[in-house]
């Protein structure tokens, strides 16, 4: 692990996974319920605004968790 990276905060965290499943539902509602995976969306023409507020690194920390959960699919 690398020690210049700071963890995310729990709560962080949550906020970051939250902003994942908005994002998912909203791309895949726009998409015939095809899920995109979050980190597709990033930087492109369709990233839904409730990604905006966070960094790369706590999408992919976000999604990371919500798979592990098994909220998230990797269709």
């Amino acid at each position: 692990m690398n020690e210049d990276y700071e963890r995310l905060s729990a709560e962080r965290l949550i906020d970051a996974a939250e902003a994942v499943l908005l994002a998912v539902a909203e791309v895949a509602e726009l998409s015939s319920g095809h899920y995109v995976d979050p980190m597709e969306m990033l930087g492109s023409s369709f990233q839904p605004e409730c990604l905006c507020d966070f960094t790369r690194e706590e999408i992919v920390e976000a999604t990371a968790f919500l798979h592990r959960l098994g909220v998230l699919n990797h269709d």
